[in-house]
């Protein structure tokens, strides 16, 4: 049977429009399954629409595929995400266990069926919404160490958190890998309606006009680099921080908890709300298998290691004692897990995941 060309060009876009419309069914089918479920959020489910956003998004920096950079939990009545920056992959020595015998540190890797040659570490930011207060805790590494970093803002964006709503955020220490992101390449705010909260030492130090960090077991330049990008991030916020003391609530729900030795004010964050409890332990640990399991390893970016040791075992008896869920920075994504304590050392339990969060 022959058709005249405008008659088949007519069928061709009654076909179009039912698949139109038959997609546009299946969308508000699968919308309405997920309100009468009583979920508010899944965590990675492979056709959400967040999840798709977010590896659109990282997939235009690495040119492949990835998996979940947003990760949606509770704390109490605060709605929580785990946001990732990231991640890093670097030759474990000398930066992360200077003073260890190599064969040592190849061993604590290969227990972990982790190459010997190789550390990769995660970045993990922190967002709360507490109903009073949308906060940030710690911006990421923007420009500051390489590509495979800097994805904050975006996944936030992705996330459904414009970072222009943000209006706190919480600096843990002034480390590029932490601080890099409040400016963005074009050298404005990330977060242009935050108020910046920072340790009244960290502060302190980093402004100081001469930053001494002889004691860091890393290259000259990379000081050099860590001391420049703590001026030029630190100056940008200057009229906008409130500082801080270990013990003060920093905003209601926020506390702050002292976590000296990785630098002079490194600040871990007790979170609280209802029964619950999160602590935010910032960079007093980095990886199982040199931290936890050799928890008298310093890295090299300890400013005072003796102190930072000390610091470590106290948080880490303190979380394995009295059990409440901690987020580490740089632990696996979501970084989310509890501490137990194995004689002297440590072990890592990561959380379940959730793929459903209730209301």
């Amino acid at each position: 049977m022959n058709f005249s060309k405008p008659f088949k060009q007519v069928i061709v876009l009654i076909l179009v429009a039912c698949a139109v419309i038959a997609s546009s069914i299946g969308v508000t089918l699968s919308s309405t399954e997920a309100q009468t479920s009583g979920l508010s959020t899944t965590n990675s489910t492979p056709h959400s629409a967040t999840n798709s956003a977010i590896n659109s998004t990282n997939n235009s920096a690495t040119g492949s595929t990835t998996n979940a950079a947003v990760y949606r939990f509770k704390v109490g009545a605060i709605d929580a995400l785990v946001v990732s920056d990231g991640s890093l992959t670097t030759p474990p020595l000398p930066n992360y266990a200077p003073t260890a015998e190599p064969a040592e540190v190849e061993q604590a890797l290969r227990e972990r069926f982790l190459p010997a040659d190789q550390l990769t570490l995660y970045f993990n930011a922190l967002y709360l919404d507490t109903g009073r207060n949308k906060i940030l805790i710690d911006t990421g590494s923007g420009r500051e160490l390489g590509p495979t970093l800097g994805r904050l803002a975006a996944n936030l964006r992705a996330a459904g958190v414009p970072p222009e709503t943000i209006d706190t955020v919480i600096l843990t220490h002034a480390h590029p890998d932490h601080i890099g992101g409040i400016l963005t390449a074009y050298g404005r705010l990330a977060y242009p309606n935050a108020r910046y909260y920072i340790s009244k030492a960290e502060w302190a130090f980093w402004t100081a006009a001469n930053v001494s960090l002889a004691s860091l077991k890393i290259s000259e330049g990379f000081k050099q680099a860590m001391v420049a990008a703590a001026h030029r991030h630190l100056s940008a916020i200057r009229e906008r921080v409130t500082l801080f003391q270990p013990g003060q609530e920093i905003v209601p729900g926020i506390q702050a908890v002292d976590a000296a030795g990785h630098t002079p004010g490194q600040t871990a964050l007790l979170i609280s709300s209802g029964q619950s409890r999160l602590i935010h332990a910032a960079d007093v640990f980095f990886n199982e298998a040199f931290d936890l399991e050799h928890p008298d390893w310093q890295t090299g970016f300890d400013l005072d290691p003796a102190q930072a040791a000390a610091t470590r075992r106290q948080l880490l008896n303190q979380v394995a004692l009295n059990p409440m869920l901690v987020l580490a920075y740089h632990m696996p994504f979501p970084a989310l897990g509890h501490i137990r304590a194995r004689g002297e050392r440590y072990e890592w339990e990561p959380t379940l995941w959730q793929f459903e969060v209730a209301d």
